[in-house]
């Protein structure tokens, strides 16, 4: 099988698909467990925001690879889009944080480069699907879900070993 066809890469997006499906139902059971606190305390708020876009984000992704032409484009362009937003939004957080020292519990910056390179490869790998379906872009997108999977699981078990934990108790990082 050509690696430069949607065919070759099916598998891997259907996957990605039901992993981002599954963790992002396993994160609002999470959030259920103390939606109170998570409410009340920010650091709990960002882990639980973050886990639920990364993963909704693999979704996406997944969907537009797997959406067949001509509707294809139109899925290509929204993750597009999505990933340059979410890049832009992410960055101007993290420069906010940074050099107008704005507080953002539980962010540093390793962690905000890794979601905003998940986000730019989401959103050149969307906009690159429009017109081009070479191996490239589908590995492209295939780092995207990596990268967003990974940050996705990170912020949400962070979030899980803090639901319960009384304030005072409470890690900061």
């Amino acid at each position: 099988m050509d690696p430069n066809s949607a065919a070759a890469w099916r598998d891997f997006y259907i996957g990605m698909v039901g992993a981002g499906a599954s963790l992002t139902g396993l994160t609002f059971v999470a959030i259920a467990l103390d939606p109170r606190q998570i409410e009340r305390t920010p650091l709990l708020r960002l882990r639980a925001a973050s886990a639920v876009w990364c993963f909704v984000s693999v979704m996406f992704i997944g969907v537009a690879v797997l959406t067949p032409r001509p509707f294809a484009a139109l899925a290509a362009g929204i993750v597009g889009v999505g990933g340059l937003a979410g890049a832009v939004h992410l960055s101007v957080r993290t420069i906010r944080q940074r050099v107008f020292r704005q507080p953002h519990p539980g962010a540093t910056v390793f962690r905000a480069v890794g979601n905003i390179l998940g986000f730019v490869l989401a959103g050149v790998g969307g906009f690159s699907l429009i017109d081009v379906e070479q191996g490239w872009v589908f590995a492209t997108l295939a780092l995207a879900c990596v990268i967003m999977l990974s940050s996705g699981i990170f912020a949400s078990w962070l979030l899980v070993l803090q639901i319960g934990v009384p304030a005072g108790d409470r890690a900061g990082g």
